[in-house]
């Protein structure tokens, strides 16, 4: 298909989509008028408007949001099941000579109920990768490469850099109407995935530029087609016979992902032969309390061995095999650019000032055509190099002055933009070996976090849900003004706002246009790896701001976490400054509002990852949080209230067993699983210089090659397509403006 592209963008007005309705939304503890009969529950789950509504600018409907949430349970109650079957993939249950009986008055952790949690969640994690797998077939078969309903082939360098348009490229997809049919429906291990995928944006949007999929990227979750077939009562997901019929034929797998084989196929990189490993091998829980890696495809310590060639296949390997997969391809005819080299710091296509010269996030691209390819395929035919030499290649290359000046045409000195793209492309390699921009097996693992909050609060079952769900789309919608607002400051959601987010970032065309329009040419990103001091940092920012524009607090919580941050960003002055702030604050602890922390809509921490380098930076945090605590439980004691419940020990219940927590701090890193468990720990990042992981030298350093965003305004590298996005910022679920990481930053 031809590449000449329009703007077709109707010219709205900024205000029209900045409306607020001048009516305060009402409190979630405000039930609705009492009705002369009950109303049956269930039956309200059936009865959900979900065709397109565009209120205010925003195509995001509080029945939408509902239908997000039986999706959500429905993957909840996949993951429970999935971990409970004895057994499974050859994964047994832990044998105990002395069957206990949980206590939670005691202060310790039960061996026996971290045993069961570790053995569940390791069945969970080989599911998981098996799903991707799944989801790359049906992919690769069942989704086409179409732009605008014709046929379209992958983006080459040549196009990228000469075809004026490709900025607004995004708008020339149409929705694939198959997708959105009920018997076209895959699997609900499939959809997992895809729902996961989605919600990192500018990932999405990279790999569909890249492979020519842009009407994959123009079509949204099918919630008409997908909502009636989860059951209201039992929320399980019931396809059609011919649903099941069509994915069968034609991705060639089972519909049950436990059908499908115990082994994964693959061709050796070396003499392609066909090599099949387990899934998993040897990962086990020991009499020392920890679960062994193992070293199937889906565990920690992957090792195979070609039976013909010999040769050593790992998870690092594999990852340098995809680097060099890509490097081929773009220095063959079919002149494929490396991934994370396509959008720019607003998460979009850059313009083309000068006809013929790339824009700055091109720049990898232009120093393996100056040369550096010939370093690269050398060293890649070496079958014992991993990707910390890769990582050194390309530090040689950026301190030759000669190759620099060959690549740009002009001066060596390095731009940040062109930094930034060294960054952004090593980040998608960094452990992923897959096909795709980041790596959906942990996309879908920090994913559980907010799922199973979501099914704690479970506002499905609240008699309030129309009007919970309606206050949170237009909380969401205050929440995204507030980024517009504040292009170089870093945005948190809390849950409630975090799930109508989520389901804007569902019908992913859309989500662009929005954010497009709000941040003039800007494309929000979904980060989903945040360091988690800087994300508790972020939500302090983003707790002040709403509750200085709106009058009303941010987080409608108050265990002693939520109420720490309202302290530290209350003033004895707004008393006389900001009554409506003051009046709001009272009202909140006037009524019955939640305290549980793992039962509130307060932080959104799904996203959080944990950074060894960053230990000194936790401790300053919690003396912070600490200070806060007892400036609330003072403030709380002086006018008779209740103080704020913070106790010393907390016992968090996973998989439905209690697991022990010293103290519990809501933003910080769920603590289920762990390096072993999974192919790479997706919670946990390590910035040291050198570590495996880290930025090239000279380019950056921090999150940025782990996936959170990095400074202030040029976003970062690795979730969505830079971590960074927004105006100015990194955006996403805290992603942000300053610092590495944060949250939604514009």
């Amino acid at each position: 298909m031809s590449l000449n592209f329009k703007d077709g963008r109707s010219d709205l007005k900024r205000d029209s989509l900045m409306a607020e309705e001048q009516a305060l939304p009402p409190s979630y503890s405000v039930q609705p008028p009492r009705q002369e009969a009950p109303e049956d529950l269930s039956a309200r789950l059936a009865r959900l408007d979900l065709r397109s509504s565009v209120k205010n600018g925003m195509n995001v409907s509080a029945d939408q949001c509902t239908a997000h949430l039986k999706l959500l349970e429905a993957f909840n109650q996949l993951r429970e099941d999935i971990g409970q079957i004895p057994g499974l993939f050859g994964i047994e249950d832990p044998i105990f000579e002395n069957p206990e009986t949980p206590d939670t008055h005691q202060h310790v952790q039960s061996p026996q109920a971290l045993a069961k949690v570790r053995v569940a969640e390791k069945r969970w994690s080989v599911y998981v990768a098996r799903a991707v797998a799944r989801f790359e077939k049906w992919y690769s078969t069942c989704v086409p490469a179409t732009m605008g309903g014709a046929p379209c082939n992958r983006l080459t360098g040549n196009q990228f850099c000469t075809v004026k348009g490709l900025d607004r490229v995004a708008y020339h997809g149409l929705p694939i109407k198959q997708l959105t049919l009920p018997d076209q429906l895959p699997p609900l291990d499939v959809l997992m995935v895809w729902h996961s995928y989605m919600l990192n944006p500018r990932c999405f949007f990279e790999d569909c530029f890249r492979y020519g999929k842009l009407d994959f990227f123009a079509t949204a979750l099918p919630w008409t087609a997908i909502d009636p077939y989860i059951d209201i009562v039992t929320f399980e997901f019931k396809p059609s016979v011919q649903a099941v019929e069509n994915f069968e034929t034609s991705t060639g797998l089972c519909w049950s992902n436990l059908n499908d084989g115990m082994e994964k196929t693959f061709s050796c990189p070396r003499c392609l032969s066909t090599i099949s490993v387990p899934w998993t091998q040897g990962s086990l829980w020991t009499i020392a309390n920890e679960m062994t890696p193992g070293n199937g495809f889906a565990d920690g310590d992957f090792l195979a061995h070609c039976r013909v060639c010999d040769t050593k296949i790992t998870h690092d390997y594999l990852r340098v095999l995809k680097f060099k997969a890509d490097v081929q391809a773009f220095m063959s005819p079919s002149d494929t650019p490396l991934p994370g080299t396509l959008l720019n710091k607003d998460g979009q296509p850059g313009k083309l000032t000068v006809l013929g010269s790339p824009p700055e996030s091109f720049f990898p691209n232009s120093l393996l055509n100056a040369g550096l390819s010939h370093r690269f395929l050398l060293l890649l035919d070496n079958p014992n190099v991993s990707m910390s030499d890769v990582r050194s290649i390309w530090e040689q290359g950026l301190t030759d002055k000669n190759l620099v000046h060959k690549a740009k045409g002009v001066r060596t000195r390095l731009l940040p933009k062109e930094r930034l793209s060294i960054r952004r492309m090593m980040s998608r390699y960094w452990f992923n070996s897959s096909p795709f921009a980041l790596d959906l097996a942990g996309a879908v693992i920090r994913q559980g976090s907010f799922v199973e909050k979501m099914h704690n609060i479970d506002w499905l079952h609240s008699p309030a849900l129309k009007s919970t769900m309606e206050r949170l789309v237009q909380k969401y919608q205050r929440f995204f003004t507030l980024m517009a607002e504040n292009p170089g400051k870093v945005a948190v959601p809390t849950l409630d706002v975090d799930l109508a987010w989520h389901t804007h970032q569902l019908n992913p065309l859309e989500y662009y246009s929005y954010s497009d329009k709000m941040c003039y040419g800007k494309y929000i990103d979904h980060d989903d790896k945040i360091e988690e001091t800087a994300l508790s940092d972020a939500f302090t920012w983003t707790s002040k701001a709403y509750a200085d524009k709106y009058g009303e607090p941010y987080s409608e919580c108050t265990c002693w976490y939520c109420e720490a941050i309202r302290e530290s960003h209350t003033s004895k002055l707004d008393r006389f400054f900001k009554p409506n702030k003051v009046q709001a604050l009272e009202k909140l602890h006037g009524v019955e509002v939640p305290s549980d922390p793992l039962n509130s809509p307060h932080i959104s921490a799904h996203n959080a990852v944990r950074d060894p380098e960053s230990e000194a930076k936790q401790r300053v945090k919690a003396a912070e949080l600490d200070k806060a605590y007892h400036k609330a439980c003072a403030k709380a004691k002086k006018k008779g209230k209740p103080e704020p419940r913070r106790d010393d020990y907390f016992y968090y219940y996973a998989w439905g067993y209690p697991m022990y927590m010293p103290l519990y701090y809501p933003y910080g890193v769920p603590v289920v699983g762990g390096g072993g468990f999974y192919p790479a720990d997706p919670c946990m990042v390590n910035t040291g210089a050198g570590s495996y992981g880290a930025c090239a030298a000279g380019t950056c350093g921090g999150m940025a090659a782990a996936g959170g965003a990095c400074g202030g305004g040029s976003g970062g590298c690795g979730g969505g397509c830079g971590g960074g996005g927004g105006c100015g910022g990194g955006g996403g679920c805290g992603g942000g403006g300053g610092g590495c990481g944060g949250g939604g930053g514009c």
